[in-house]
């Protein structure tokens, strides 16, 4: 993966963890559960695509890309 790809997956999941916090919020807790295991896996596909893991973990801290 390019880090155009895990750019893109780095979005994908903060906005899955807003949906997750959302859905959450309204009492939906299977499927904020099942949301947020998504986001999990979107985070692995970051990292998967990220050639030095230390700028990730430095996104992942901050508010890049969130919805």
């Amino acid at each position: 993966m390019s880090e155009s790809r895990r750019d893109l997956a780095i979005a994908i999941k903060s906005c899955l963890e807003s949906l997750a916090d959302d859905a959450a919020r309204s009492e939906m807790g299977e499927l904020a559960h099942f949301i947020s295991l998504a986001a999990l896996a979107a985070e692995e596909a970051a990292a998967a695509a990220d050639p030095r893991g230390d700028l990730l973990k430095a996104l992942l801290a901050g508010e890049a890309g969130h919805c």
